[in-house]
This record gives structure tokens, sequence and C-alpha cells, in this order.
């Protein structure tokens, strides 16, 4: 997710995989290390495949990175391939999609392009074979403040009463990208409180049990009260790629993010006692998306994402969360970055050329 025109705040959250056995053809996983059963895993959504924003569908990613360009080509914010990517995702074993949504004023929102894919999720006849959620993109651009709130809070309630949204401890969820924005744009930890709690009291008005808040954090100590103090219910991440990096290197490993993400859990979990959804950071490599305010052309990224990558991240957060049982949610949900960040190098949208990450995915949940 990345609007070069906006120079959005890009907060970097989550995860891990960790080791398995090695890799002589196939995949196996330890016996010492079964996965979850019961994981509700999901993946984030990021509809900049409209056409309409310039930056997303760049000349660089069309003509350098072909690879990644999906079966039904660049432009796949349309009703058919929607439809078509519902099943994917399912078949791979995805339960639901964590949409980027973006509020771009009250009279713009409803009709804002990186919003599409949401609404052609929810009117495909293929619906029904997932759940979603929303995670409010409030990065630099697309703002909530104050006066926003009554707008939004609408919206949220809308979309919370759809019969497949998702639900932590029986309220809907509702994802934050940026604490520290929500802080700013709204005043203060306190009335961020404020804010969460007559939305909540409009949910159960509305015949809900209330609104599960999470937050993406950057897994810090600092972070975390900052979460904390808003009065979040649950931590969790969009991305954490720089965890992975090492010093004074510009291509690295892809299995670094594995021991980074399991280091950041594990901070994480000593630190808050909030319930956590740990998210497993697939891949980074931006290059395609260089520009000026950037410098995506000089910065780290990694190398190595490939099928087997997809399923050591998988089994390796899989596992974790087998160990960690007490600081995950009852549903026992996770987070993958991500469905379509392909512009960010982090996909799972079948391409014409490239490699079947899902089939990695596919092959750590049991699914083939």
């Amino acid at each position: 997710m990345n609007l070069t025109s906006f120079l959005p705040l890009k907060m970097n959250i989550a995860i891990l995989a960790i080791a398995i056995i090695p890799f002589t053809g196939g995949f196996q996983s330890s016996p010492k290390e079964k996965p979850a059963a019961d994981i509700k895993l999901g993946a984030y959504y990021f509809d900049g495949w409209t056409g309409k924003y310039a930056q997303h569908i760049s000349p660089k990613l069309m003509n350098s990175f072909a690879n990644r360009k999906p079966k039904w080509g660049w432009i796949t914010s349309s009703q058919s391939v929607v439809d078509q990517q519902i099943t994917a995702a399912s078949n791979a074993g995805l339960s639901f999609f964590s949409f980027c949504w973006y509020y771009s004023g009250k009279d713009k929102f409803k009709t804002e392009p990186l919003n599409n894919a949401l609404k052609y999720f929810q009117k495909s006849a293929n619906t029904s074979k997932m759940e979603y959620c929303l995670m409010v993109a409030n990065h630099k651009g697309f703002e909530i403040g104050t006066a926003d709130w009554s707008t939004v809070q609408a919206e949220w309630v809308k979309q919370f009463k759809t019969p497949n949204y998702l639900k932590v401890n029986g309220k809907p969820l509702l994802i934050i990208f940026s604490v520290e924005n929500l802080i700013k744009d709204l005043g203060s930890a306190d009335a961020v409180k404020s804010a969460f709690q007559d939305l909540k009291t409009a949910a159960t008005a509305g015949g809900l049990s209330g609104v599960t808040m999470a937050a993406c954090i950057s897994g810090d100590a600092r972070s975390i009260k900052q979460a904390e103090d808003c009065g979040f219910d649950i931590l969790t991440g969009y991305n954490q790629h720089s965890a992975g990096f090492t010093a004074k290197t510009t291509q690295i490993p892809i299995d670094s993010m594995r021991t980074a993400e399991k280091r950041l859990w594990n901070r994480v979990a000593k630190i808050s006692d909030l319930p956590y959804i740990p998210v497993s950071t697939l891949n980074w490599d931006p290059r395609p998306w260089a520009a000026a305010n950037n410098a995506y052309d000089s910065a780290p990224y990694f190398v190595g994402y490939s099928e087997k990558s997809v399923y050591n991240s998988v089994s390796g957060m899989m596992t974790w969360m087998n160990k960690n049982t007490a600081h995950t949610t009852k549903e026992n949900i996770a987070l993958l970055y991500a469905w379509n960040e392909n512009g960010e190098g982090a996909y799972l949208t079948p391409s014409a050329k490239g490699p079947n990450f899902l089939r990695g995915l596919q092959k750590a949940l049991n699914k083939q």
C-alpha cells in the first residue's frame, strides 16, 4: 500500500516464520511443530489496481517486474476478477480479507477508487466463501479528524452488520493503521478512547455486541503503550519489513524476516497483556514504486521470495501461535501481508509467469 502522491506514512508491522526441516523437493512440517488446526488466516487486500492512480501500475512495474502481473492482468478491480480472487483465496485456505479502507472526505469516500474491491466483494456471488473486515488506512491524505468521526462511525456500523463481517470475541473487528495519526487528528489519546466508546455505543444500539478495536503497532514499548492508552482491545500490525534488514546490506535473504518476526512477536507478548493478532510479512521489494520522495531505488529489499518462503512464513507463524495461545485471540486469528501488494513485492495473487505462491500457502495449511 503506497500512494506516493500523498507521501503516506508507512507503518510497518509484523511477522515471522521459523525454521522447518530442509527442503528436499516437497514441503514437510516437523512432527514437533504441528500447525494449529483451527487457525483463521486472513490477508490484507490493497485495491490500488483500478488504473485510477497512475503511480500504482507504474511503467517500471509493468516493464521491469512483469513476473508480478496477475493472471487476470494489472487491473484487477472488477466484479469478475474479484469473484475469481475470492475463489482462489478460499481454495488456498484463507478465511478472510482485511480490506485497506480509505476515507477521502464526506462526499468522496463512497466513490473512492481505493474502496472499489470491497464493493465488488460484497456484491460477489462468491462472497459467502470468505469473511472480511476493514483496515482503516488513515495515513497522510486520508486522515480522520473530529469533524469526520460521525460520518465514518455510521459507515463502519453499516459495514459491521454485513453477515460475513469478521468478529473477534463476538464483536466486529476494526483495524486502525496509524495510532499516532489518530491521536494527532482527534487531539489526544483520551479523545481517541472517547471516540471508540461512541463507536461501540452506536454499534450496540444497532444490535451488535460492540466493536473490537485493533491497533497496528511497530512492536516497541512506546507504540504498545500508545495503543493501550487509547483503549484498543487488540494489537496487530500491517508489515514490519525493516525488522528483517541487515545493516549496510541492500539485498537481504527473505529468511531474515522470519527470525525478526518471531523476535517481534515475542516482544509484544512479553510487554502487553492485550490479545495479539500476529502478521507475517511475506516479502518487501518496492523498487517498482521508486520515486524521488521514497528512495526505493537504493533502499534495502528482500530476495528469495518463493513458494517455499511462503510455506516457511505461514508454518512458522502457526507454530508460534501454537506455543503462545495465551497471547492470541480465542478465534486463533492471524494475518498475512499481503494478498496483492504487488508493487511492494508482497503478494499471493496468481501470476501469469511467476511462481505459484498459493501452493506454498496451501501446503502450510494442509490444504494440498
